[in-house]
């Protein structure tokens, strides 16, 4: 268990795509601050992954894995020449995506699960998500996210009244469902991050993209890592590393004489 200084959440964001010349994901990612400094709480760090996604469910695949590894380099802002740190603990990961096919274009939604099976259309490549394989893997038909998005969307509606946001339980079934699918599986495929088990977040973005619709995107993100970082998941790991850390720390008999 991590008793790091701050709460480490990374957050991806995608090229155009479809018919769309944008993408709210890549320009609300793009806009959103390094640290979000909190009196008395412990600082949350955003790290940004360094490149926008694909559209391939193998690269779907490859940014999960990249991102679970902890790799510094991998992420925004870039290591400083002499910094020795080369792994970081991922507390959360956050994919962004924009609202499409059909649905209401004006609204955030926040998912709660993911599906294995379903997935009908290609990638650019032409290739469709290997269910069969994924299913070999051992993984269940549904993957879902361990924090309580009800509360975090209920934070968010508080602090941005009048704004249409809800909690979702349908991410699609295409890109946007599959990668909150892929990064929720890496844990279970790896016993090292079994820890890390549910630790995914899905947010979708409307498709306003004036100066002002980005900052509000980027402001209700904002609300909703915060309220993340106060999601009971992280907040019981922390208490049980201080703890951890205070009864290592303590000094025994033998240590004083």
């Amino acid at each position: 268990m991590s008793s790091q200084a701050m709460i480490n959440i990374v957050v991806t964001g995608n090229p155009p795509f479809m018919e769309y010349d944008f993408n709210t994901s890549q320009l609300v990612r793009d806009t959103l601050p390094y640290i979000v400094s909190r009196p008395n709480k412990k600082d949350i760090r955003i790290l940004k992954y360094f490149r926008d996604t694909l559209d391939t469910y193998d690269d779907v695949r490859s940014v999960s894995n990249d991102i679970w590894s902890g790799k510094r380099s991998l992420f925004l802002p870039k290591p400083q020449p002499g910094d020795n740190e080369e792994v970081v603990n991922i507390d959360a990961i956050l994919h962004l995506g924009m609202i499409a096919l059909g649905w209401r274009h004006n609204q955030f939604r926040f998912e709660t699960v993911a599906r294995r099976d379903g997935y009908e259309l290609p990638g650019d490549d032409g290739k469709h998500v290997d269910s069969d394989h994924l299913k070999s893997l051992g993984l269940p038909e549904t993957l879902s996210t361990s924090f309580d998005i009800n509360a975090a969307c209920r934070i968010v509606q508080e602090h941005h009244p009048g704004v249409e946001s809800n909690v979702s339980n349908d991410a699609g079934l295409y890109f946007c469902e599959f990668r909150l699918y892929s990064s929720l599986a890496e844990p279970f495929l790896n016993e090292n991050l079994s820890e890390k088990r549910g630790r995914v977040l899905f947010e979708h973005l409307p498709q306003a993209h004036e100066h002002n619709d980005i900052k509000l995107a980027r402001d209700i993100t904002v609300t909703f890592i915060t309220s993340i970082a106060d999601d009971p998941v992280l907040q019981n790991e922390y208490k049980e590393s201080e703890k951890t850390s205070s009864h290592a720390s303590r000094p025994t008999l033998r240590s004083l004489l």
